[in-house]
């Protein structure tokens, strides 16, 4: 309860500080998810998502439409050619958060994915290579 309790206060005090900065270097998109994936140590249901990016400091919001679960993340910001997308790296069925691309396409964030569970996941798969799936934001 009480870690409950801290991380729900934890969430409305980056809230607060997302929204004191305002809107510079901050791109909000939407994405229809068609499976459950795994962002950060979150497992999110398949649904219409707002992602909200702010560039700047690498920080990215993942909002599900529907249950308004909401997940935090800090991710290293890398620039290429890449426009408008969510990366996810598939191992076996389980799919990982793995970058997002604003429409600019300058600027990207990426994700790692959990160690432990990726791992385990490669050792049971005939091949250790992971495939790559992308959705378009809208």
């Amino acid at each position: 309860m009480k870690r409950n309790l801290i991380g729900t206060l934890s969430l409305v005090v980056v809230s607060l500080l997302l929204n004191v900065n305002g809107a510079y270097g901050q791109s909000i998109e939407q994405a229809n998810v068609p499976f459950a994936f795994q962002v950060g140590s979150s497992q999110l249901p398949a649904g219409r998502y707002t992602i909200r990016v702010e560039h700047l400091n690498g920080l990215a919001t993942i909002r599900n439409s529907t249950t308004s679960a909401t997940v935090l993340l800090l991710g290293q910001p890398e620039s290429g050619s890449k426009s408008g997308k969510l990366v996810f790296q598939r191992f076996g069925n389980r799919y990982f958060l793995n970058q997002i691309w604003g429409e600019e396409g300058s600027m990207g964030l990426r994700f790692r994915a959990p160690k432990a569970e990726t791992k385990l996941e490669i050792a049971n798969e005939p091949s250790p290579l992971p495939k790559q799936v992308e959705i378009a934001l809208k």
